[in-house]
């Protein structure tokens, strides 16, 4: 019986410090990030077209297997009949000339298309 009154004293003590002095909302603390800010900073994408010197099935495979791994690179599609590459890519994370250098390394051109 002693226990269970020390148990409902605490309660009543805590809930008594939460009504004087509450916890701060999660958005108000400096630093602090919600998962909206996380929401807003993923919809934050730029996409790329590149054009590339690929010719076979291998080299999209080999194109698509490296480059979507690169830090940033969101989504990314290889197109053998135009040869182009498509990147949706992080721009906090990475950029068109580190994307355009990647697939240089793999042993391809990449011009990025102009866009219409």
């Amino acid at each position: 019986m002693i226990n269970m009154k020390r148990i409902i004293t605490l309660f009543v003590i805590a809930a008594a410090m939460l009504s004087v002095n509450p916890l701060p909302s999660q958005a108000s603390v400096p630093g602090r990030v919600t998962i909206q800010d996380n929401k807003q900073k993923a919809d934050k994408t730029e996409t790329v077209v590149f054009e590339t010197s690929m010719h076979c099935d291998k080299c999209a495979k080999k194109i698509t297997e490296n480059i979507s791994f690169v830090k940033g690179v969101k989504d990314m599609k290889a197109d053998l009949p135009t040869k182009t590459v498509t990147v949706k890519y992080d721009p906090s994370k990475t950029d068109k000339s580190k994307l355009a250098a990647a697939i240089k390394r793999l042993g391809y051109t990449a011009t990025e298309k102009a866009s219409k």
